[in-house]
């Protein structure tokens, strides 16, 4: 996770996608995530040995405790004892306590979830991987506008999107060479996600990137490129095979003149443009499609 946005209630801070979500759907998720958390997650850390019965699943559950409340700038979510004697402690309890909680909000219990998560990660290695199903599992099962990728919980574009457009996107771009892509493409669905500035501006860059890292990987680029259109030009370039056609070229074109460029510049005195919430999911999605269909070219 970045410094910026270290859990999910930051991400969609200002425009909360369970806002409209019926309070029962979300409390059936999170009452059926404390449930399998706790057989899956906690019960596997319990020793068998009474006086360290509890420590791996409590150091667990401190870990994951300060850090969402340092990401939600809180004191404390949950109260946990803190005997230095008593070997019968166990903060599992107060954890799960806390995720079937109605009075907090629902973006702050699955933040405790994320991290929870990711504090288990070390601990659980591969193993982890089946309970981070279990998670998508329960989001898809009970129909809730988000998803949990890598990680972390995002708001969803709905199943078919995700199907048609994302899942394949984020698998093409996982190898390290796209570090940079996947890095600008999250930047762009967070500010999205939580109305932040110029979100298109972050996807077009993923878009740039790729272009360039596409062009450079079959030794077209020559070092003189100016901008997207000049590397757009070297894909499109007969001599190189057409990589891309000229009407696949046009299009990309106009994207980086008509959405990219007036973001990328000052306005001056003019109003600064800015892209409805429509016209932002389309900007992101389209550089995400381009991106498929340059990467699947080989």
């Amino acid at each position: 996770m970045s410094a910026g946005t270290p859990c999910f209630a930051n991400r969609v801070r200002g425009h909360d996608p369970l806002s409209t979500v019926p309070r029962d759907s979300i409390e059936r998720l999170l009452g059926s995530t404390a449930v399998f958390l706790k057989r899956d997650l906690f019960q596997p850390l319990m020793s068998g040995y009474d006086f360290m019965r509890f420590s791996a699943m409590n150091e667990l559950v401190v870990e994951a405790h300060d850090a969402t409340s340092i990401a939600l700038g809180r004191q404390g979510l949950f109260r946990y004892t803190r005997h230095l004697i008593d070997d019968d402690d166990c903060y599992a309890d107060d954890a799960l306590a806390y995720l079937t909680n109605i009075k907090v909000p629902a973006v702050e219990r699955l933040s405790f979830v994320e991290l929870l998560l990711a504090s288990a990660r070390p601990r659980f290695g591969p193993r982890l991987a089946a309970i981070e199903d279990k998670v998508a599992g329960l989001l898809s099962a009970n129909a809730l506008p988000i998803i949990y990728r890598d990680g972390q919980f995002e708001p969803s574009d709905g199943p078919a999107v995700e199907q048609a457009v994302h899942d394949p996107f984020w698998d093409l771009v996982s190898h390290a060479r796209w570090d940079n892509v996947r890095t600008d493409m999250r930047q762009a669905l967070s500010l999205r996600d939580n109305g932040g500035p110029n979100p298109a501006l972050y996807a077009a860059r993923a878009l740039e990137s790729t272009l360039k890292i596409v062009s450079s990987g079959k030794g077209w680029l020559t070092g003189r490129e100016r901008g997207a259109a000049n590397v757009i030009d070297t894909l499109v370039s007969s001599k190189n095979g057409r990589f891309i056609e000229p009407w696949e070229a046009e299009m990309l074109k106009r994207f980086f003149a008509d959405v990219r460029n007036p973001d990328a510049h000052g306005a001056g005195a003019d109003p600064q443009p800015k892209l409805t919430p429509i016209q932002t999911s389309w900007a992101i999605e389209f550089c995400m499609i381009s991106i498929k269909s340059l990467l699947r070219r080989g």
